[in-house]
């Protein structure tokens, strides 16, 4: 077995992997500053035909529902908000930066953004009976789980390697959790796991801190640095597979603490209608962004 690498291996790789063009580059700088500058963020999303295109497919689509169709970037904020623009945005670069170009790996990645997507409208649905901002929620859920993205692009067989470690261990440790049995397998193949990784990711790119910490932190929910953010992104993931939104065989709700629950005080009135509304919504977004 190849033996584990350093976080300083890692992020030698990652400059291969994750270096965006100059007009991307700046297209996410202008989306991480907190303060958005209306003009600047139309101008580098129209500089880059791929996202602006990906950006107009989403807006027209039943994703906002919209009555009139948009045909332009600058319409696109009047019609669907600064901030709902910026989160599509952001999900749209991150998405073409990590499209594979090998065939092998394009049914890990099309399974992670759906995995991805399913958390992300699960978060979003949530957020405003946790009290937190919606259009963050969703980039929160969407990206939480990047640093697997990364792992898959820079050594497919490791990722490979963790995935049989997971299902060997599920198999013979009995009622483990499927998230400490990833955790570990990540460790024992890599040298680390994708919180690091998605921490080194947030950092290279100057994510805004909320972000970066739930891509750190997003099954550390003990770490003094948690937030409500956090422990939403942490909910999202339970209830997208509480939903089965995935199909997947075998699959597992991952445990959520006590303290999480008693922290975000979630009002659950009227959750036959709210979980019906996240599966019609996650069809609808995987349509338009992951297919």
């Amino acid at each position: 077995m190849t033996p584990p690498m350093t976080l300083e291996q890692m992020a030698l790789c990652m400059d291969r992997l994750a270096d965006m063009s100059p007009v991307r580059s700046q297209l996410l700088q202008c989306l991480a500053q907190e303060d958005q500058d209306l003009s600047c963020l139309v101008q580098w999303v129209e500089r880059d035909p791929v996202i602006a295109a990906r950006i107009l497919r989403v807006a027209n689509s039943p994703f906002f529902g919209l009555a009139q169709k948009v045909d332009s970037i600058a319409h696109a904020v009047s019609l669907v908000g600064l901030r709902s623009l910026q989160s599509m945005a952001l999900a749209v670069t991150v998405m073409e930066q990590f499209k594979p170009t090998d065939l092998r790996l394009q049914s890990a990645h099309q399974e992670h953004w759906r995995h991805s997507v399913a958390v992300a409208v699960c978060t979003q649905a949530l957020a405003r009976r946790a009290r937190v901002a919606v259009d963050t929620a969703f980039s929160a859920g969407l990206l939480h789980d990047l640093g697997h993205l990364a792992m898959l692009g820079i050594d497919h067989q490791r990722y490979g390697a963790v995935q049989e470690r997971i299902r060997h261990a599920s198999a013979s440790d009995g009622p483990r959790s499927i998230t400490a049995l990833k955790l570990e397998a990540e460790q024992a193949v890599w040298g680390f796991d994708h919180c690091q990784v998605g921490d080194m990711l947030a950092q290279r790119w100057q994510l805004p801190a909320s972000l970066r910490r739930c891509m750190a932190l997003h099954h550390r929910c003990d770490d003094p640095q948690t937030d409500r953010l956090v422990w939403l992104v942490l909910v999202g993931h339970a209830l997208a597979h509480a939903l089965d939104l995935l199909h997947a065989p075998e699959d597992q709700v991952p445990e959520v603490p006590q303290s999480v629950w008693d922290g975000l005080q979630l009002d659950w009135s009227d959750s036959n209608s709210l979980l019906a509304g996240i599966e019609e919504r996650f069809t609808v977004v995987c349509q338009q962004l992951v297919s």
